[in-house]
Protein backbone atom coordinates (compact mmCIF):
# COMPACT_ATOMS: atom_id res chain seq x y z
CA UNK A 1 0.00 0.00 0.00
CA UNK A 2 2.86 2.41 0.73
CA UNK A 3 4.29 1.65 -2.76
CA UNK A 4 1.00 2.61 -4.38
CA UNK A 5 1.07 5.93 -2.59
CA UNK A 6 4.56 6.76 -3.95
CA UNK A 7 3.91 5.60 -7.60
CA UNK A 8 2.21 8.84 -8.89
CA UNK A 9 5.01 10.97 -7.49
CA UNK A 10 7.65 8.79 -9.18
CA UNK A 11 5.88 8.97 -12.57
CA UNK A 12 5.66 12.75 -12.29
CA UNK A 13 9.40 12.96 -11.64
CA UNK A 14 10.31 10.77 -14.69
CA UNK A 15 8.28 12.76 -17.24
CA UNK A 16 9.74 16.02 -16.03
CA UNK A 17 13.34 14.99 -16.90
CA UNK A 18 14.81 16.83 -20.04
CA UNK A 19 15.01 14.86 -23.31
CA UNK A 20 12.51 12.16 -22.27
CA UNK A 21 9.55 13.72 -24.03
CA UNK A 22 8.96 16.64 -26.43
CA UNK A 23 6.10 18.29 -28.17
CA UNK A 24 6.17 19.06 -31.94
CA UNK A 25 7.01 22.69 -31.17
CA UNK A 26 10.29 21.63 -29.54
CA UNK A 27 11.80 20.04 -32.77
CA UNK A 28 14.89 22.03 -33.87
CA UNK A 29 14.60 23.79 -37.26
CA UNK A 30 16.99 26.20 -38.97
CA UNK A 31 16.25 29.89 -38.84
CA UNK A 32 14.09 31.14 -41.73
CA UNK A 33 16.94 32.91 -43.48
CA UNK A 34 19.16 29.82 -43.37
CA UNK A 35 16.68 27.42 -44.91
CA UNK A 36 17.78 25.79 -48.19
CA UNK A 37 16.11 27.44 -51.19
CA UNK A 38 13.43 25.44 -52.87
CA UNK A 39 12.83 25.49 -56.61
CA UNK A 40 9.58 24.27 -58.05
CA UNK A 41 9.93 23.01 -61.63
CA UNK A 42 7.92 20.76 -63.83
CA UNK A 43 9.73 17.61 -64.98
CA UNK A 44 9.67 18.75 -68.60
CA UNK A 45 11.58 21.95 -67.85
CA UNK A 46 13.83 20.94 -64.94
CA UNK A 47 16.83 19.92 -67.05
CA UNK A 48 16.65 23.00 -69.27
CA UNK A 49 16.23 25.34 -66.32
CA UNK A 50 19.27 23.91 -64.56
CA UNK A 51 21.41 24.13 -67.68
CA UNK A 52 20.34 27.69 -68.41
CA UNK A 53 20.76 28.96 -64.87
CA UNK A 54 23.78 26.88 -63.89
CA UNK A 55 22.31 26.07 -60.46
CA UNK A 56 23.89 23.56 -58.12
CA UNK A 57 21.70 20.53 -57.54
CA UNK A 58 20.27 20.43 -54.01
CA UNK A 59 19.07 16.86 -53.69
CA UNK A 60 20.26 15.26 -50.42
CA UNK A 61 22.67 12.36 -50.52
CA UNK A 62 21.45 8.96 -49.29
CA UNK A 63 21.72 8.81 -45.52
CA UNK A 64 21.59 12.55 -44.97
CA UNK A 65 19.51 13.75 -42.04
CA UNK A 66 16.05 14.90 -42.85
CA UNK A 67 15.80 18.68 -42.98
CA UNK A 68 19.60 19.17 -43.12
CA UNK A 69 20.90 21.57 -45.79
CA UNK A 70 23.28 19.69 -48.16
CA UNK A 71 26.78 21.01 -48.73
CA UNK A 72 27.50 22.54 -52.15
CA UNK A 73 28.78 19.81 -54.46
CA UNK A 74 28.52 21.31 -57.99
CA UNK A 75 31.34 23.20 -59.68
CA UNK A 76 29.00 24.69 -62.28
CA UNK A 77 29.45 28.37 -63.08
CA UNK A 78 27.00 30.71 -61.34
CA UNK A 79 24.06 32.00 -63.36
CA UNK A 80 25.01 34.71 -65.85
CA UNK A 81 23.29 38.01 -65.14
CA UNK A 82 20.74 39.15 -67.69
CA UNK A 83 23.04 42.00 -68.70
CA UNK A 84 25.85 39.57 -69.48
CA UNK A 85 23.55 37.50 -71.67
CA UNK A 86 22.67 40.57 -73.73
CA UNK A 87 26.20 41.96 -73.90
CA UNK A 88 27.87 41.60 -77.32
CA UNK A 89 31.60 41.21 -77.90
CA UNK A 90 33.23 41.59 -81.32
CA UNK A 91 36.92 40.73 -81.65
CA UNK A 92 39.05 41.71 -84.64
CA UNK A 93 41.83 39.18 -84.25
CA UNK A 94 45.41 40.06 -85.15
CA UNK A 95 46.23 37.21 -87.55
CA UNK A 96 48.79 39.14 -89.59
CA UNK A 97 47.88 39.79 -93.23
CA UNK A 98 44.36 38.39 -93.17
CA UNK A 99 40.90 38.64 -91.65
CA UNK A 100 39.37 36.90 -88.64
CA UNK A 101 36.50 38.26 -86.56
CA UNK A 102 34.95 36.61 -83.49
CA UNK A 103 31.47 37.42 -82.23
CA UNK A 104 30.05 36.46 -78.84
CA UNK A 105 26.46 37.12 -77.84
CA UNK A 106 25.30 35.30 -74.72
CA UNK A 107 26.09 31.64 -75.33
CA UNK A 108 26.28 32.06 -79.12
CA UNK A 109 29.80 32.09 -80.57
CA UNK A 110 30.60 32.92 -84.20
CA UNK A 111 33.67 33.18 -86.43
CA UNK A 112 33.72 35.34 -89.56
CA UNK A 113 36.77 34.33 -91.63
CA UNK A 114 39.68 32.41 -90.17
CA UNK A 115 42.77 34.26 -91.34
CA UNK A 116 45.74 32.57 -93.02
CA UNK A 117 46.75 29.07 -91.98
CA UNK A 118 49.15 30.42 -89.37
CA UNK A 119 46.37 32.54 -87.87
CA UNK A 120 44.37 29.69 -86.34
CA UNK A 121 46.48 29.78 -83.17
CA UNK A 122 45.83 33.51 -82.77
CA UNK A 123 42.10 32.94 -83.14
CA UNK A 124 42.13 30.23 -80.48
CA UNK A 125 44.14 32.45 -78.13
CA UNK A 126 41.59 35.23 -78.58
CA UNK A 127 38.79 32.77 -77.89
CA UNK A 128 40.41 31.69 -74.63
CA UNK A 129 40.86 35.28 -73.49
CA UNK A 130 37.19 35.95 -74.19
CA UNK A 131 36.03 32.78 -72.44
CA UNK A 132 34.73 31.29 -75.69
CA UNK A 133 34.62 27.51 -75.61
CA UNK A 134 33.21 26.64 -79.02
CA UNK A 135 31.87 27.87 -82.34
CA UNK A 136 28.22 27.65 -83.26
CA UNK A 137 28.50 29.26 -86.71
CA UNK A 138 31.21 30.26 -89.16
CA UNK A 139 31.04 32.65 -92.10
CA UNK A 140 33.57 32.51 -94.94
CA UNK A 141 33.42 35.84 -96.73
CA UNK A 142 35.23 34.39 -99.75
CA UNK A 143 37.64 31.63 -100.65
CA UNK A 144 41.03 33.35 -100.46
CA UNK A 145 43.76 31.87 -98.28
CA UNK A 146 44.15 34.97 -96.10
CA UNK A 147 40.50 34.59 -95.06
CA UNK A 148 39.98 30.82 -94.89
CA UNK A 149 43.49 29.36 -94.50
CA UNK A 150 43.05 28.89 -90.76
CA UNK A 151 39.35 28.11 -90.81
CA UNK A 152 39.67 24.41 -91.61
CA UNK A 153 41.61 23.65 -88.43
CA UNK A 154 39.15 25.68 -86.35
CA UNK A 155 36.19 23.88 -87.90
CA UNK A 156 37.71 20.51 -87.10
CA UNK A 157 38.41 21.56 -83.51
CA UNK A 158 35.08 23.19 -82.69
CA UNK A 159 32.58 21.56 -85.09
CA UNK A 160 30.21 24.45 -85.79
CA UNK A 161 26.61 23.67 -86.65
CA UNK A 162 26.40 25.81 -89.80
CA UNK A 163 28.66 27.58 -92.26
CA UNK A 164 27.52 30.49 -94.44
CA UNK A 165 29.24 31.07 -97.79
CA UNK A 166 28.55 32.51 -101.24
CA UNK A 167 29.65 30.53 -104.28
CA UNK A 168 31.82 27.45 -104.62
CA UNK A 169 33.53 26.20 -101.48
CA UNK A 170 37.27 25.58 -101.34
CA UNK A 171 37.89 21.82 -101.54
CA UNK A 172 39.94 21.58 -98.34
CA UNK A 173 37.50 23.70 -96.40
CA UNK A 174 34.60 21.59 -97.68
CA UNK A 175 36.40 18.48 -96.44
CA UNK A 176 36.71 20.09 -93.00
CA UNK A 177 33.00 20.94 -92.99
CA UNK A 178 32.12 17.38 -93.94
CA UNK A 179 34.40 15.92 -91.25
CA UNK A 180 32.79 18.18 -88.64
CA UNK A 181 29.28 17.56 -90.01
CA UNK A 182 28.85 21.28 -90.46
CA UNK A 183 25.94 22.19 -92.72
CA UNK A 184 26.81 24.61 -95.54
CA UNK A 185 24.30 27.29 -96.41
CA UNK A 186 24.54 29.56 -99.44
CA UNK A 187 23.55 33.15 -98.72
CA UNK A 188 22.71 36.13 -100.91
CA UNK A 189 21.60 39.69 -100.40
CA UNK A 190 18.42 39.87 -98.32
CA UNK A 191 19.15 36.86 -96.10
CA UNK A 192 18.62 37.44 -92.38
CA UNK A 193 20.65 35.59 -89.75
CA UNK A 194 20.50 35.65 -85.96
CA UNK A 195 23.49 35.22 -83.67
CA UNK A 196 22.17 35.40 -80.11
CA UNK A 197 21.00 38.98 -79.58
CA UNK A 198 22.68 40.12 -82.81
CA UNK A 199 20.74 40.52 -86.03
CA UNK A 200 22.84 39.97 -89.14
CA UNK A 201 21.68 41.01 -92.59
CA UNK A 202 23.45 39.85 -95.73
CA UNK A 203 23.95 42.91 -97.96
CA UNK A 204 26.04 41.27 -100.68
CA UNK A 205 26.42 39.52 -103.04
CA UNK A 206 23.09 39.76 -104.84
CA UNK A 207 24.48 37.38 -107.46
CA UNK A 208 27.87 35.93 -108.32
CA UNK A 209 30.20 37.69 -110.74
CA UNK A 210 33.07 35.21 -110.55
CA UNK A 211 35.37 37.74 -108.85
CA UNK A 212 35.98 36.32 -105.37
CA UNK A 213 36.73 39.69 -103.82
CA UNK A 214 33.70 41.40 -105.32
CA UNK A 215 31.50 38.45 -104.33
CA UNK A 216 32.48 38.64 -100.64
CA UNK A 217 29.72 37.95 -98.12
CA UNK A 218 28.98 41.29 -96.46
CA UNK A 219 27.21 41.31 -93.08
CA UNK A 220 25.51 44.24 -91.42
CA UNK A 221 25.35 43.49 -87.69
CA UNK A 222 22.85 45.22 -85.40
CA UNK A 223 23.92 44.86 -81.78
CA UNK A 224 22.28 46.77 -78.93
CA UNK A 225 21.59 49.78 -81.13
CA UNK A 226 25.00 49.78 -82.85
CA UNK A 227 25.62 48.94 -86.51
CA UNK A 228 28.80 47.14 -87.57
CA UNK A 229 29.62 46.31 -91.19
CA UNK A 230 31.88 43.35 -92.04
CA UNK A 231 32.95 43.64 -95.67
CA UNK A 232 35.41 40.85 -96.51
CA UNK A 233 37.36 42.04 -99.57
CA UNK A 234 34.41 43.87 -101.10
CA UNK A 235 35.16 45.97 -104.18
CA UNK A 236 33.66 47.21 -107.43
CA UNK A 237 29.94 47.57 -108.18
CA UNK A 238 28.95 45.49 -105.16
CA UNK A 239 30.55 48.08 -102.89
CA UNK A 240 28.30 50.73 -104.42
CA UNK A 241 25.28 48.51 -103.78
CA UNK A 242 26.25 48.01 -100.14
CA UNK A 243 26.79 51.74 -99.74
CA UNK A 244 23.30 52.54 -100.99
CA UNK A 245 21.79 50.12 -98.46
CA UNK A 246 23.75 51.43 -95.48
CA UNK A 247 22.79 54.99 -96.42
CA UNK A 248 19.15 54.20 -95.58
CA UNK A 249 19.89 53.73 -91.89
CA UNK A 250 21.85 55.53 -89.19
CA UNK A 251 25.63 55.91 -89.53
CA UNK A 252 27.80 52.87 -88.99
CA UNK A 253 29.44 52.60 -85.61
CA UNK A 254 32.22 50.37 -86.99
CA UNK A 255 33.34 49.63 -90.52
CA UNK A 256 35.63 46.64 -90.99
CA UNK A 257 37.54 48.13 -93.91
CA UNK A 258 37.48 45.98 -97.03
CA UNK A 259 40.53 44.25 -98.49
CA UNK A 260 42.97 45.26 -95.76
CA UNK A 261 42.76 48.92 -96.75
CA UNK A 262 43.48 48.37 -100.45
CA UNK A 263 43.36 51.40 -102.73
CA UNK A 264 40.67 49.68 -104.79
CA UNK A 265 38.03 49.56 -102.04
CA UNK A 266 36.39 51.98 -99.63
CA UNK A 267 35.98 54.87 -102.07
CA UNK A 268 34.69 58.30 -101.11
CA UNK A 269 31.07 57.80 -102.32
CA UNK A 270 30.83 54.63 -100.25
CA UNK A 271 32.15 56.38 -97.14
CA UNK A 272 29.73 59.26 -97.64
CA UNK A 273 26.89 56.73 -97.48
CA UNK A 274 28.26 54.52 -94.70
CA UNK A 275 29.40 57.38 -92.41
CA UNK A 276 31.51 55.20 -90.06
CA UNK A 277 32.47 56.49 -86.64
CA UNK A 278 35.25 53.90 -86.31
CA UNK A 279 37.17 51.92 -88.92
CA UNK A 280 39.15 48.73 -88.27
CA UNK A 281 41.69 47.53 -90.84
CA UNK A 282 42.85 43.93 -90.47
CA UNK A 283 46.35 43.95 -91.89
CA UNK A 284 49.87 42.70 -91.24
CA UNK A 285 53.28 42.99 -92.84
CA UNK A 286 52.81 42.76 -96.59
CA UNK A 287 54.30 43.68 -99.95
CA UNK A 288 51.04 45.08 -101.34
CA UNK A 289 51.22 48.49 -99.72
CA UNK A 290 48.24 47.79 -97.42
CA UNK A 291 46.77 49.87 -96.02
CA UNK A 292 46.86 52.27 -98.94
CA UNK A 293 47.70 55.87 -97.99
CA UNK A 294 44.85 56.96 -100.25
CA UNK A 295 42.36 54.80 -98.37
CA UNK A 296 43.60 56.02 -95.00
CA UNK A 297 43.23 59.59 -96.22
CA UNK A 298 39.66 58.95 -97.37
CA UNK A 299 38.77 57.36 -94.05
CA UNK A 300 40.17 60.28 -92.10
CA UNK A 301 38.38 62.76 -94.34
CA UNK A 302 35.13 60.91 -93.61
CA UNK A 303 35.69 61.51 -89.88
CA UNK A 304 36.40 57.87 -88.94
CA UNK A 305 38.80 56.97 -86.14
CA UNK A 306 41.08 54.27 -87.56
CA UNK A 307 42.53 51.22 -85.82
CA UNK A 308 44.61 48.50 -87.46
CA UNK A 309 45.53 45.08 -86.14
CA UNK A 310 49.12 45.69 -87.21
CA UNK A 311 49.37 48.79 -85.01
CA UNK A 312 46.83 48.07 -82.26
CA UNK A 313 46.94 44.26 -82.11
CA UNK A 314 43.75 42.33 -81.47
CA UNK A 315 40.95 44.86 -81.14
CA UNK A 316 38.00 43.99 -78.88
CA UNK A 317 34.73 45.91 -78.88
CA UNK A 318 32.18 45.22 -76.13
CA UNK A 319 28.65 46.60 -76.49
CA UNK A 320 26.52 46.71 -73.35
CA UNK A 321 22.72 46.22 -73.48
CA UNK A 322 22.25 49.99 -73.23
CA UNK A 323 24.59 50.59 -76.19
CA UNK A 324 27.59 51.73 -74.15
CA UNK A 325 30.86 50.54 -75.67
CA UNK A 326 34.31 49.56 -74.44
CA UNK A 327 37.40 49.15 -76.62
CA UNK A 328 40.43 47.03 -75.69
CA UNK A 329 43.71 46.48 -77.52
CA UNK A 330 46.58 44.05 -77.11
CA UNK A 331 49.03 46.66 -78.41
CA UNK A 332 48.79 50.44 -78.65
CA UNK A 333 45.43 52.16 -78.17
CA UNK A 334 46.43 55.10 -80.36
CA UNK A 335 44.54 55.41 -83.66
CA UNK A 336 46.22 55.46 -87.05
CA UNK A 337 46.68 59.01 -88.36
CA UNK A 338 48.65 58.47 -91.55
CA UNK A 339 50.65 55.97 -93.54
CA UNK A 340 54.25 56.82 -94.26
CA UNK A 341 54.47 57.44 -97.99
CA UNK A 342 55.10 60.20 -100.47
CA UNK A 343 51.61 59.55 -101.87
CA UNK A 344 49.87 59.76 -98.52
CA UNK A 345 47.88 62.84 -99.47
CA UNK A 346 46.72 61.50 -102.80
CA UNK A 347 43.21 60.12 -103.18
CA UNK A 348 42.81 57.32 -105.67
CA UNK A 349 40.60 58.32 -108.60
CA UNK A 350 40.55 58.04 -112.35
CA UNK A 351 42.06 61.50 -112.69
CA UNK A 352 44.85 60.72 -110.23
CA UNK A 353 45.83 57.56 -112.06
CA UNK A 354 45.86 59.22 -115.46
CA UNK A 355 44.57 58.41 -118.88
CA UNK A 356 45.25 55.24 -120.80
CA UNK A 357 48.73 55.24 -122.32
CA UNK A 358 49.10 53.44 -125.63
CA UNK A 359 52.75 54.13 -126.22
CA UNK A 360 55.23 51.29 -126.11
CA UNK A 361 57.73 52.96 -123.83
CA UNK A 362 57.24 53.87 -120.24
CA UNK A 363 60.21 56.08 -119.44
CA UNK A 364 62.57 55.68 -116.50
CA UNK A 365 60.83 54.39 -113.36
CA UNK A 366 57.48 53.94 -115.11
CA UNK A 367 55.26 50.84 -114.96
CA UNK A 368 51.74 50.06 -116.13
CA UNK A 369 48.52 49.08 -114.36
CA UNK A 370 45.06 48.12 -115.61
CA UNK A 371 41.66 49.52 -114.71
CA UNK A 372 40.64 46.52 -112.61
CA UNK A 373 43.85 44.64 -111.73
CA UNK A 374 45.95 44.76 -108.58
CA UNK A 375 49.42 44.35 -110.14
CA UNK A 376 51.78 46.64 -111.98
CA UNK A 377 53.50 45.45 -115.17
CA UNK A 378 56.26 45.99 -117.71
CA UNK A 379 55.23 47.62 -120.99
CA UNK A 380 55.00 44.38 -122.97
CA UNK A 381 53.07 42.23 -120.46
CA UNK A 382 50.20 40.20 -121.89
CA UNK A 383 47.90 41.38 -119.11
CA UNK A 384 47.90 44.86 -120.64
CA UNK A 385 45.94 43.78 -123.72
CA UNK A 386 42.64 45.39 -122.62
CA UNK A 387 43.76 48.26 -120.43
CA UNK A 388 47.08 50.05 -120.06
CA UNK A 389 47.66 52.93 -117.65
CA UNK A 390 51.08 54.47 -117.16
CA UNK A 391 52.13 55.23 -113.58
CA UNK A 392 55.40 55.74 -111.73
CA UNK A 393 56.82 52.79 -109.84
CA UNK A 394 56.81 54.72 -106.57
CA UNK A 395 53.16 55.66 -106.96
CA UNK A 396 52.19 52.10 -107.90
CA UNK A 397 53.76 50.81 -104.69
CA UNK A 398 52.21 53.57 -102.60
CA UNK A 399 48.75 52.68 -103.89
CA UNK A 400 49.11 49.03 -102.98
CA UNK A 401 49.84 47.51 -106.38
CA UNK A 402 52.10 44.46 -106.35
CA UNK A 403 54.55 43.36 -109.10
CA UNK A 404 53.22 40.99 -111.75
CA UNK A 405 54.64 37.48 -111.41
CA UNK A 406 54.59 36.98 -115.19
CA UNK A 407 56.51 39.97 -116.54
CA UNK A 408 58.45 40.63 -113.30
CA UNK A 409 58.70 44.43 -113.37
CA UNK A 410 61.33 46.25 -111.26
CA UNK A 411 60.85 46.78 -107.53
Amino acid sequence: RGLLLWLPAALLLVFSLPGCAATSSDVASPPHDEAAPRVSRSPSTAAGAEAAAGRSRSSAKPGAKAGAEPAAQSSARPPRPATAAKRVTIIFVDVGQGDAVLLQSGSTEVLVDGGPSAGAAAVEAAMRRAGMTGLDYVVASHMHADHIGGMGALVRNYRPKKAFIAGACDARLRAAFEAARTRIRQVRRGASLRFGAVKAKVLSPASLSGDKNADSVVLLLEANGRRILLTGDLTGPNEAGVGSITARGPPLYVLKVAHHGSAHSTDSPFLAQARPEFAVIEVGRNSYGHPSPATVTRLRQSGARIYTTQRNGTVTLTISPDGATTWRFTKSSRPLLKVRSRAASQVHSGAAVGADDTSAGGGAGAVFITRTGECYHRAGCRYLSHSRIRISLAEAKARGYRPCKVCRPPG
